[in-house]
């Protein structure tokens, strides 16, 4: 497929269909898995600055609330303008900025608090994001994100007894070995989304293993507190029976906590 900025990553584009789905339930990805997986793992965040990376439409801010965080301290900036301007008519008591993580544009030590839902792996060097929240981050201040599992969005497509399934793994062939999917390799992968629909959104991002972002947060002087892969909630059973079993067993999303 042919990467154009008009078909791929077209945040502006689909900032309201996506506002919609998440305010409507209609992202069982969202509903079942990875908002269940970072609620679990979130902090009390009464009285903290916080800053939310890749914020969207502004969503994530009413799980902030849930945990104890004043609007009035929470700033969130996302690469999309019509997702700010989406963001700010939504939650007006939420300062909103555009602004690229990879490069904030906020004072050393300016928040106690960062959490990005699904948004580092749109970079092509986490490192340097992980360098810019570290710089902005309060002493012993944490950091919660979540990412794209490799086990899931870097599988590979295959057919097996006709059925289509997405595989990780390797032929027995010791004469000719055949690699399906990766998993150490950081790379870029690219999927659709709502691709029921005639207009469905096509997304591109990176997906790399988990020991790949241990090392690099390691390395930028964070301590990792706690690590999550993602598992499907049982609510999910009686909406989707089929999405639950997949998603019970193979994680979507990881999240990592991180202490400055």
């Amino acid at each position: 497929m042919e990467e154009k900025q008009d078909i791929i990553n077209n945040y502006d584009k689909y900032a309201k269909k996506r506002q919609d789905a998440l305010l409507k339930n209609l992202k069982p990805s969202h509903r079942f898995v990875e908002r269940p997986m970072m609620r679990n793992m979130l902090p009390n965040l009464e009285g903290k600055k916080i800053l939310l990376i890749g914020c969207g439409t502004g969503e994530e801010t009413m799980l902030l609330n849930s945990f104890g965080a004043y609007s009035k301290n929470i700033v969130g900036i996302d690469i999309s303008r019509e997702s700010i301007k989406l963001a700010k008519n939504t939650y007006p008591s939420v300062e909103f900025k555009v602004m690229d993580m990879n490069n904030l544009e906020f004072e050393d030590e300016s928040f106690d608090f960062v959490y990005s839902s699904l948004a580092v792996h749109y970079t092509a060097n986490p490192e340097k994001v992980y360098k810019e929240v570290y710089r902005v981050l309060k002493k012993d201040g944490l950091f919660l994100f979540s990412l794209a599992h490799p086990l899931r969005w870097a599988s590979q497509k295959v057919f097996i007894d006709g059925e289509e399934c997405r595989v990780i793994g390797c032929s027995r062939n010791n004469d000719k070995c055949r690699v399906i999917g990766k998993y150490h390799s950081f790379d870029k992968q690219t999927h659709s989304f709502f691709a029921w629909q005639n207009d469905g959104e096509i997304l591109s991002f990176y997906v790399g293993a988990p020991s790949m972002h241990f090392k690099l947060l390691r390395k930028v002087g964070f301590n990792v507190l706690d690590f999550t892969e993602s598992k499907c909630i049982d609510e999910a059973k009686d909406i989707d029976l089929n999405y639950y079993i997949k998603n019970s067993e193979i994680p979507q999303f990881m999240a990592f906590l991180t202490r400055k």
